[in-house]
């Protein structure tokens, strides 16, 4: 009877169990509201992500589209727009004098300056103009600078034979007072021979012209001074633009070759 009570027993309880089982389920643990605002924060930045690339690829494709034809027809045309002048980007020549500039009165000037250009063409292009500006700056006339016969490709030429030479003298008459040749009476005169520092400022050639109290002629052995970028006035600088872009034109018959070969060129690529 204790056993079948017992057993009755535990089956009494374990019915029990079943129902209250079925009548209450055990329910599963659900996320918190934490876990899913953060899904939900993930699943918005995931979507943006997702438009923004999805909308700058085919912003790169419209694009693409829209400059094939263009890039198709500057392939077309390149032969003829080589030679045309490049855009500026909104530069442009600063060539001209200020109104605050003054030209060089009338007259001698008993004050000389000889120079020896050095290096390549450009560079002595470069140099003589600077030598231009220091002539300015110093109150002297330049002698037509010597070209360099020194170097390795021994080129025995004159100022002449490359440049304008008249044009050079006369394009500068207002700037500074040009001549060919030394005078005669100061061909065997002592000279004060000088190697201007690089980069000097209007303040050093100011001092240098203390040297006028003791010499008449300033030889100068090199002409690279390298006055682009020294904090000299504006009308300074822009002598030396004029010097070097319109004053030292090329000899008329190498203007010419120049020319020609140019054009010889343009033809053959449009060709």
């Amino acid at each position: 009877m204790v056993t079948s009570r017992g057993g009755s027993s535990s089956s009494s309880s374990f019915g029990i169990s079943s129902s209250c089982c079925k009548i209450f389920p055990v329910k599963p643990s659900s996320p918190s509201s934490f876990t899913i605002l953060r899904l939900f924060v993930l699943l918005i930045v995931f979507i943006f992500i997702f438009n923004f690339y999805s909308r700058s690829i085919l912003e790169d494709e419209e694009n693409l589209n829209l400059r094939l034809p263009d890039f198709v027809s500057q392939q077309q045309l390149s032969s003829e727009k080589l030679w045309e002048t490049p855009f500026s980007d909104g530069l442009h020549p600063c060539v001209h004098p200020t109104s605050r500039y003054q030209a060089i009165q009338g007259g001698d000037n008993n004050h000389y300056i000889t120079v020896r250009s050095n290096g390549g063409l450009n560079q002595m292009r470069t140099g003589i103009a600077d030598m231009v500006a220091v002539s300015r700056m110093m109150n002297a006339t330049l002698v037509i600078p010597e070209l360099d016969k020194r170097s390795f490709w021994q080129d025995k030429s004159v100022f002449s034979d490359i440049f304008d030479e008249d044009h050079f003298i006369d394009s500068l008459k207002g700037d500074v007072r040009i001549i060919k040749k030394l005078p005669t009476e100061l061909v065997s005169v002592p000279r004060a021979r000088k190697h201007f520092t690089s980069w000097g400022g209007l303040g050093y050639y100011e001092e240098m012209t203390k040297l006028w109290m003791d010499y008449q002629v300033i030889h100068v052995a090199k002409s690279d001074s390298r006055l682009a970028n020294n904090d000299l006035p504006i009308d300074i600088q822009r002598l030396r633009c004029r010097a070097l872009y319109h004053a030292l034109r090329f000899y008329p018959s190498i203007e010419t070759l120049g020319k020609a070969l140019s054009k010889h060129d343009a033809d053959k690529r449009r060709s």
